[in-house]
């Protein structure tokens, strides 16, 4: 991932194709009024994810042995089917002539960190509980009862798992994992997270998506610009693949909380705790971030090293910034 102007990241993604191993390759860009990425680096991993044990031993170069990838559009039908009715479903799938397996269950699976649910999900996901990728646990707990595991207890054979994360990478490895524990009936969103919000907008997403950059949030019409004043409701369920209210309040402000007193916040965007031995993401309301000097927790608030309390929408930087100053 890299910034820059526009014309020059073009170019520069047009220069990679033209090597014939990365001719296919799926490239995604997302405006930003500064760099999203002010500082190069360079640097040599073995595996751009890490999981416990390492992938040496994973098969993800098999395709067979990953999850089947669906594209936008065929991901955005499966939305539209599971909590529905058998009749509403089979309508759906006519409508869009799908040969989807009616009758079978289906499971939302998120395999991204928990505070990457807190400002953004599918409506149906259940929140991982994890703050590290390589801590994910589901489907190989030994704990069959674990009520945290969204797998602990499905039918391998007979439920469809639609896994999706910010742009797709995670899912290919983890799917290898579920695939060899027995797993049989993986789907992944072809481009993740970013390619489904430029390709089919907001729909059954609620709230932000997290990047890893100095944005840390970013709203959907960022990838595909809606008017909301001017959408139409007929009341079809067949409407509903084209737009759904329930995604569109990521515009009212309701969805994430302050981690701190639980408030509704306006604003869905992580900031640092202000304690860099400490440095959690968190949601914060304005109220608490003056309350505990934004810091996550009151512990934090008599931390020997603090930062100065940040009121905008930037990052902090590192501590030799703060150190000498007067704040």
């Amino acid at each position: 991932m890299h910034s820059g102007p526009v014309l020059d990241a073009l170019a520069y993604a047009e220069w990679v194709k033209e090597d014939a191993r990365f001719k296919h390759i799926l490239v995604q860009m997302s405006p930003s009024s500064t760099h999203a990425f002010p500082r190069l680096k360079l640097r040599y991993k073995s595996s751009l994810i890490q999981v416990e044990g390492g992938v040496s031993d994973l098969p993800i170069l098999d395709s067979s042995m990953r999850a089947l990838p669906l594209t936008p559009r065929e991901w955005k039908i499966r939305l539209s089917i599971i909590n529905c009715s058998e009749t509403e479903s089979d309508e759906i799938a006519t409508k869009e002539n799908t040969s989807l397996n009616q009758g079978r269950k289906s499971l939302l699976l998120d395999v991204r960190n928990g505070y990457e649910w807190d400002i953004g999900h599918f409506q149906g996901a259940k929140r991982p509980d994890v703050d590290c990728f390589r801590s994910t646990t589901f489907g190989i707990s030994d704990l069959k009862t674990n009520i945290s595991d969204p797998l602990a207890r499905i039918d391998k054979e007979n439920t469809d798992i639609l896994m999706y994360c910010t742009g797709g990478i995670r899912c290919d490895v983890y799917s290898a994992i579920l695939r060899k524990k027995g797993f049989q009936n993986l789907y992944t969103l072809k481009g993740g997270i970013s390619h489904y919000l430029k390709e089919e907008g907001p729909f059954k997403w609620i709230g932000n998506l997290f990047v890893f950059d100095s944005r840390l949030s970013v709203a959907p019409k960022v990838y595909k610009p809606i008017d909301a004043a001017n959408i139409q409701r007929t009341g079809s369920r067949n409407e509903r693949i084209e737009d759904d209210e329930d995604s569109l309040e990521l515009y009212n402000g309701t969805f994430g909380r302050c981690y701190l007193c639980g408030s509704h916040l306006a604003e869905l965007r992580h900031r640092n705790c202000a304690n860099p031995d400490c440095n959690r993401l968190i949601l914060s309301c304005h109220e608490c971030v003056e309350n505990f000097r934004g810091c996550c927790s009151t512990p934090c608030t008599s931390a020997p090293r603090l930062r100065p309390i940040l009121r905008d929408g930037h990052r902090y930087e590192r501590w030799h910034v703060y150190r000498d100053s007067k704040h």
